[in-house]
């Protein structure tokens, strides 16, 4: 572990409580302008730490701890494994090198902090303190060719999860992102990122990374664009305002997710996308919709009909209905 990651953890035993500096530099048998040093970079990898003369270092902003003792859920015991990680550069390496190493399906590797998150088209994803970053191995015997489906179904057991947990409507954009209607327009909360590897007759390992936006703040330039999950309870239909100190437990949220996630897992690798077509398009957001899609052919313009037993998505356009199997939705 390294130092950075051992400051971090001391704020954790001590939630909402000033650290001096002295404090810190006795535990960790470091100087005061080591221990300066550390904060100073976890601050710039998005870490709220608030710092004071006379009291010392504070975490600010809702403090949620609920990641630092996760636990395999019962029903998932002797199947998940749980790599925790205060930061890293991304969880999606850590698990591609468990993939190439051999390790079972069922390892998970979840992070405070991402340096370098990235999402679909190798775009950055900011992934600061407060969020739900996390990536999991699977090996899903199927050909290679069946996999892809797979993110739907992730994506709607976490959609599944983040409604249960918010008790608000949380929507699907095909084919890896979250999104929920505010201020008159869409605004994502998480997206899915499906790495594999495989042959035409058989999958090796397929690693499934997974950010989510919960108690983190939104980054000025993508708030027209994003929102954490905990900003809704600021917005209707709740009236009442959320307190400074509230937060979502992501622990909770993540555990939620697996459960519901596992069995569906189960059911994908026997009989593929189709028994999820209804309840992916129930809770789709711009089902019946004009839409504009780019794909690495061009733009597609038209109206969202459905998803088909592949998980394709299927757009009505000049009277006809076409089968798009990949490309993103321009919001």
């Amino acid at each position: 572990m390294s130092t950075r990651d051992k400051v971090l953890l001391a704020f954790h035993d001590r939630p909402g409580r000033s650290l001096s500096g002295t404090a810190l530099a006795r535990q960790l048998g470091l100087s005061r302008t080591a221990i300066w040093k550390q904060v100073q970079t976890l601050r710039r990898q998005g870490i709220p730490i608030q710092s004071d003369s006379k009291i010392g270092y504070r975490l600010s902003g809702p403090p949620d701890f609920s990641l630092t003792d996760f636990k395999s859920p019962r029903s998932l015991e002797g199947w998940l494994k749980v790599h925790y990680e205060v930061s890293t550069a991304t969880t999606q390496k850590l698990a591609k090198a468990g993939a190439q190493a051999g390790l079972p399906e069922g390892h998970l590797w979840v992070s405070e902090v991402q340096t370098s998150g990235r999402g679909r088209l190798a775009r950055l994803w900011e992934s600061p303190f407060g969020g739900l970053w996390f990536s999991l191995l699977l090996r899903p015997a199927l050909p290679a060719g069946k996999v892809p489906p797979l993110t739907l179904v992730a994506a709607l057991a976490l959609a599944e999860s983040a409604s249960e947990i918010t008790h608000q409507n949380i929507y699907l954009k095909w084919p890896n992102d979250l999104v929920v209607w505010r201020h008159d327009r869409w605004k994502k909360v998480a997206g899915i990122l499906t790495e594999m590897s495989g042959e035409t007759d058989r999958t090796d390992w397929v690693v499934m990374g997974i950010g989510v936006n919960v108690n983190n703040a939104i980054p000025a330039n993508l708030t027209e664009k994003a929102m954490a999950l905990r900003e809704l309870y600021r917005h209707p239909p709740r009236s009442s305002a959320v307190d400074d100190d509230f937060v979502i437990s992501r622990g909770k949220l993540l555990s939620l997710f697996l459960q519901k996630f596992r069995p569906l897992y189960t059911n994908f690798q026997r009989n593929g996308f189709e028994p999820f077509q209804k309840r992916y398009w129930a809770r789709y957001g711009q089902a019946n919709r004009s839409v504009r899609i780019q794909t690495t052919g061009g733009e597609i313009h038209g109206t969202a009909r459905g998803v088909d037993p592949v998980g394709m998505l299927i757009i009505e356009s000049r009277r006809k209905r076409v089968h798009v199997s990949e490309g993103e939705i321009v919001l």
